[in-house]
């Protein structure tokens, strides 16, 4: 039984990791908006579960990278990755990504979506519109791309 080692472009694992990063903190200033103690309390969850646990979780051992990534590059592959990166990257952790997106995307815009009603606000509006453009651009690479006959 042989794997084809996974391969992570440096654009991919940079780009990637920052795309990450700047979600987790649209997160925490989406939830920030209507408690800031919570929103506190999600950016540190947030940033223990995806770059403690999961970029943990995620990278068993380095045979089966072309190049140790450390984990990043598996981040990278879960949440913005195609195709063979994507299995690879998060194998049976399905579930626990499914989670983060849910953190990630649901929960802080409907906080954010109840704080825009109390109080209208542009920065509001900024920061919804930014957590919509990266979740609907991270869910688009999880469609399987239609093979050609």
């Amino acid at each position: 039984m042989t794997e084809e080692k996974l391969d992570f472009s440096r654009n991919q694992l940079v780009f990637g990791n920052l795309a990450v990063l700047g979600w987790i903190l649209l997160a925490f200033l989406g939830l920030w908006f209507y408690n800031q103690i919570a929103g506190l309390v999600m950016l540190a969850f947030n940033s223990f579960l995806i770059y403690g646990i999961l970029r943990r979780l995620g990278c068993g051992s380095c045979y089966l990278c072309k190049s140790c990534t450390s984990g990043f590059g598996r981040i990278a592959g879960a949440f913005f990755g195609t195709g063979q990166l994507k299995k690879g990257s998060v194998g049976n952790l399905k579930g626990i990504v499914a989670f983060v997106y849910l953190l990630l995307f649901p929960l802080p815009t409907a906080f954010l979506s109840f704080s825009l009603l109390q109080e209208f606000n542009v920065f509001k509006v900024l920061v919804l519109a930014g957590l919509l453009a990266i979740s609907v651009y991270s869910a688009a690479t999880w469609r399987k791309p239609k093979v050609k006959a």
